[in-house]
């Protein structure tokens, strides 16, 4: 048997899976329409939560005080899935500060890490009547499952035990 003659039934073979495989998926919808889903469910993702004042600690030594800080947090993933939309409000704080966020993994409380660095978020800004709102586009595709948190430190604040209020996300 030459090697022409083995070659061509496995040509053909290849050929005949080719045209089973695209007249399968010619049977539902449109190659692009699964493309087009995914992008629909991402462009429909939203978290929400509402900030619940911390206890601080100090150096080791226990509970301090605790935060009077009350607030809500939206975050709405945008077309193109990604960049997000953060909205947060933030009421009953230190008057007059730029106080830090982040979006971490996680309930409140865990010692996660956030998903972009700290520094990556606008800062909300809280006037002199102790009130601050923030709306701000986001560089981040919102996960679609999974469980997670907003912390808003303390000015300058970054690490776990400088929380100032923090919000649970559920998914809706």
């Amino acid at each position: 048997m030459s090697l022409h003659s083995r070659i061509l039934p496995v040509l053909a073979l290849l050929a005949l899976a080719g045209c089973a495989r695209s007249a399968q998926s010619g049977r539902g919808a449109t190659p692009s329409a699964p493309s087009a889903a995914r992008s629909a469910d991402a462009t429909g993702v939203r978290w929400t939560g509402n900030l619940t004042p911390t206890q601080q600690r100090s150096g080791g030594m226990g509970p301090r005080s605790q935060s009077r800080a009350f607030g809500t947090v939206t975050l709405e993933a945008l077309p193109g899935g990604s960049r997000s939309r953060a909205r947060i409000t933030v009421s009953g704080s230190a008057q007059s500060v730029s106080l830090p966020w982040a979006i971490l993994p996680g309930q409140c409380g865990t010692g996660s890490l956030p998903l972009m660095n700290v520094n990556s978020f606008q800062v909300i800004e809280v006037g002199s009547n102790g009130r601050g709102d923030l709306t701000t586009e986001i560089p981040l595709m919102l996960p679609t499952e999974g469980s997670y948190h907003v912390n808003v430190y303390w000015p300058g604040g970054q690490q776990i035990d400088e929380v100032m209020t923090c919000a649970n996300l559920k998914r809706g």
